[in-house]
């Protein structure tokens, strides 16, 4: 208000300010004092001002967690994964499986990169200790090999792993499933269930966690937030029994899912366990299965323990193992009949993160969202 007042000739009252705002476009009451104040970020600003103005446009950005979830949703992050694994057979994209150093009860996590097609490639480094979990991820360009973006990933990390569920129930079970399963309910499970409830047309979801107010809290979580009827069942098997589709979804050190509970026909997400010493379907499970893939055959290797005991006894070979990106670009084969079962053991790859990282970054830019860093 004040460099409308004192455009309009020394206007003493608020009727008089407010005809010099709308008289701003004409050249007695506006037309110089507007490029004064578009000049300092422009080309008549001062040297010192351009380069400040410069700086901000190319600084790298930092995204929280709240900025994440005000800019995507898992539905953004199944579309983006697909993208990712259309390209999945292009020699420039490339994963590195992830390394644990101990540290502590707990350990660091470090995996990495590069999308090739889309000339980017990051790393997602994090920590879970007693202290809480701190997750990132770094975006860079590989046209110039500058930073894009810092980016606080937790929940970037929740709607990824789910949608990498979303994308193998989009490519292998039945499209007639109507029924969901979910065994356990922690901090991944909500991102799973909605992965699968965006791309098949689930009526009920069956909810089993050992503890009782767990499982019926989350049964009226899925109901109010998704609008799909949930309810809690009395025990894992009596919540599989008639499932369409099963997400496991837990810390397991032993199978929480078993063979002769499963109906015919039915699709699995193993999304839980991705460390040797845990196990959540037992080896008859992935032995039923005539389509067994994973995100990435290489990083199962090191923490598919499902799929690594079964290789060690000479039940299976590496072989039978077929990577999600190989469905996606038709390498390889799908589900065949009604009648299969099929299962995905999820990991969560550092390309998934890449991917979708990019998309938030995007938005961000365009939003005028998160800050830039020093």
């Amino acid at each position: 208000m004040p460099k409308a007042a004192r455009a309009g000739a020394g206007a003493k009252s608020r009727t008089a300010a407010k005809s010099a705002i709308k008289s701003a476009t004409k050249p007695k009451a506006k037309a110089k004092a507007k490029p004064k104040a578009k000049a300092k970020a422009g080309a008549n600003a001062t040297p010192n001002a351009r380069s400040r103005a410069n700086a901000a446009s190319n600084a790298a950005l930092y995204l929280t967690e709240a900025d994440v979830q005000r800019l995507a949703t898992v539905k953004d992050a199944i579309a983006t994964l697909e993208d990712m694994f259309a390209t999945w057979s292009d020699p420039s994209t490339i994963n590195l499986p992830r390394q644990r150093a101990r540290v502590g009860n707990s350990a660091f996590n470090l995996m990495g990169g590069a999308w090739g097609p889309k000339q980017l490639f990051g790393l997602k480094a994090y920590y879970a200790g007693g202290n809480g979990a701190r997750y990132h991820v770094l975006l860079y360009s590989a046209a110039d090999g500058k930073l894009k973006a810092m980016i606080e990933a937790d929940h970037l990390g929740q709607m990824r792993t789910g949608a990498a569920s979303g994308v193998a129930t989009k490519l292998l079970a039945n499209p007639t499933a109507r029924t969901l399963a979910v065994l356990g309910t922690g901090r991944q499970a909500f991102t799973q269930v909605a992965a699968v409830c965006a791309v098949r047309p689930i009526e009920t979801v069956l909810v089993f966690s050992p503890t009782a107010e767990h499982r019926e809290s989350f049964a009226r979580r899925i109901a109010r937030e998704l609008g799909t009827a949930a309810q809690a069942a009395a025990s894992g098997e009596a919540a599989v029994a008639d499932a369409d589709v099963v997400i496991t979804i837990t810390k397991s050190a032993a199978p929480v899912l078993r063979a002769n509970w499963l109906k015919s026909g039915v699709h699995i997400n193993v999304a839980g366990a991705n460390a040797d010493g845990r196990r959540e379907v037992d080896g008859e499970t992935v032995l039923r299965a005539t389509v067994r893939a994973t995100d990435q055959v290489a990083q199962a290797r090191i923490e598919a323990a499902e799929f690594r005991d079964l290789v060690a006894a000479g039940r299976l070979t590496w072989h039978d193992i077929i990577e999600l990106g190989d469905i996606v670009t038709g390498k390889a084969a799908g589900r065949r009949g009604p009648a299969d079962i099929t299962l995905f053991k999820s990991l969560g790859i550092a390309l998934e993160d890449i991917a979708f990282a990019d998309l938030i970054v995007r938005r961000a830019l365009k939003g005028g969202v998160g800050k830039p860093m020093p």
